[in-house]
């Protein structure tokens, strides 16, 4: 249904609004996350020990040559002291990457906190049960604010041409 030459029909003009929006959320959400694990390079640290450190695998969602392929993320628990009290945490880094293609990292970071290891913890002073085992951003932050800056973009851009 058409409401006529100038207001185009609703679907239409909200897509472009929708994918801008979506981009800008997800752009600034990122940013977010990216200045918390460039802080945590600031805060203090303690040290802690590793309770739980293992692979976790599930299938690869998608569709055409994914089905059946398997995707991993290294899962790794510590516990540490910070303001008197007693956390346990699993946040490697900020962002945490997520499940990934790539099986041998994923045993590289298993075998880097293996179950029972002494390491170092940094924790936000602001909040003590938020921690860290590697400070600054990682890569897929850059990564990930460059997509949503494209998606703001097109969004902009159909926005615009109205």
């Amino acid at each position: 249904m058409r409401f006529g030459k100038q207001g185009g029909n609703m679907p239409e003009r909200l897509f472009p609004l929708l994918l801008l929006l979506a981009g800008l959320g997800a752009f600034g959400w990122l940013w977010m996350l990216g200045a918390k694990g460039d802080a945590s390079a600031g805060w203090p640290s303690v040290a802690g020990v590793v309770l739980e450190s293992a692979i976790d695998a599930r299938p690869m969602r998608g569709g055409g040559d994914r089905d059946g392929a398997e995707e991993y993320l290294a899962r790794v628990r510590y516990q540490y002291q910070a303001a008197g009290q007693t956390h346990v945490s699993a946040n490697r880094r900020f962002p945490d990457p997520g499940y990934g293609r790539n099986r041998q990292e994923a045993e590289d970071i298993v075998a880097r906190y293996p179950v029972g290891a002494s390491v170092r913890v940094w924790y936000n002073p602001a909040n003590p049960a938020e921690a860290c085992l590697e400070t600054g951003q990682h890569w897929t932050a850059w990564a990930g604010k460059a997509i949503a800056l494209v998606i703001a973009g097109v969004g902009l851009m159909l926005v615009l041409r109205g």
